[in-house]
């Protein structure tokens, strides 16, 4: 059986959140080779010590850390929840280790529901991978048989306004993909020096970034990624529906399921898996007198109340 290796980045704010992630991960596959953990955390973090020790404890993995010092990033964009440390996954053929050819990036508000066997079976030939659906960026660009993807994502579905805004920076596609789960070509970013291209975009577009690194990958990648399917990062979801549809889902946004009047469907997944960890007496932050009342009053009453307002 193919094993495949494991990256995620955090800060201290989201220890809890991979620790559920990764819970998720562990329990639903046999198939994980090294898990790494790039991050810019005090070593003297009881937190982050207590997670280690939990995942050596109770699926016998040793979670390696990747120290990366946020201050090399302190002139690109940040805004809304997101923190410096989503920047990591642009040096991620840097921070690992040499002999790992590919590696799955996995962001860190998500959970696995299912196996991954047939995501990591995927090489990185254009013309041998089921889900390389990418005809549609591509229908003008011609490849040999041995070209290889950068990297696989799924797309983002973004509208033609949203690629019209990235147009300055050169990007041409008719395709952009969300980067909160990724199957990377480790191997062919360090053949072309990619952690060094992706920082002179960061750095050249900074004020064009909308959607932080994000943007910097797809105007990087432009018409270069191969296309996985929805169900390995079912985002944007507002309404329950068959679950095994969905292999991993990604609570985007900055309402997370953690949060007391986070209306995800699904976010009794997080829940489940967080009683699992340490974290189980966890208590919201937002549980406040008010928010419960607020979300003990009938949704007609609400509408009335809105609408006299």
């Amino acid at each position: 059986m193919q094993n495949v290796d494991v990256v995620f980045t955090i800060d201290e704010n989201y220890i809890q959140h991979f620790c559920v992630a990764c819970t998720s991960l562990l329990e639903n596959n046999q198939n994980i080779g090294r898990i790494f953990l790039v991050q810019d955390i005090d070593e003297d973090n009881n937190k982050l010590a207590l997670v280690i020790n939990y995942f050596k404890q109770k699926y016998n993995i040793e979670i390696e850390k990747l120290v990366l010092d946020s201050k090399i990033l302190e002139n690109f964009t940040i805004t809304h929840h997101i923190s410096k440390a989503t920047y990591f996954r642009l040096l991620l053929s840097e921070i690992l280790p040499k002999d790992i050819d590919k590696v799955l990036f996995l962001d860190s508000d998500i959970v696995i529901q299912g196996d991954l066997s047939d995501l990591i079976k995927l090489n990185f030939l254009r013309n041998d991978n089921v889900y390389a659906g990418y005809s549609d960026a591509n229908e003008n660009t011609s490849y040999s048989g041995n070209y290889e993807y950068y990297i696989f994502g799924v797309n983002h579905k973004s509208t033609k306004k949203d690629l019209e805004r990235l147009r300055i920076t050169g990007f041409e596609g008719n395709s952009y993909f969300n980067a909160g789960i990724m199957y990377i070509n480790l191997k062919k970013w360090r053949e072309e020096n990619i952690s060094k291209i992706l920082i002179e975009n960061a750095t050249k577009y900074n004020e064009h970034l909308l959607w932080w690194d994000q943007d910097v990958l797809n105007i990087t990648f432009d018409k270069e990624w191969g296309e996985l399917d929805f169900k390995y990062n079912a985002f944007g979801l507002e309404m329950k529906d068959d679950i095994k549809n969905y292999i991993i889902i990604h609570y985007t946004g900055s309402s997370k399921p953690w949060h007391f009047r986070n209306k995800h469907p699904y976010k009794n997944l997080y829940w489940k898996y967080l009683k699992m960890t340490p974290f189980k007496r966890y208590i919201p932050e937002d549980l406040t007198v008010i928010n419960v009342i607020k979300w003990m009053i009938p949704n007609n009453i609400k509408k009335f109340i809105k609408g006299y307002n």
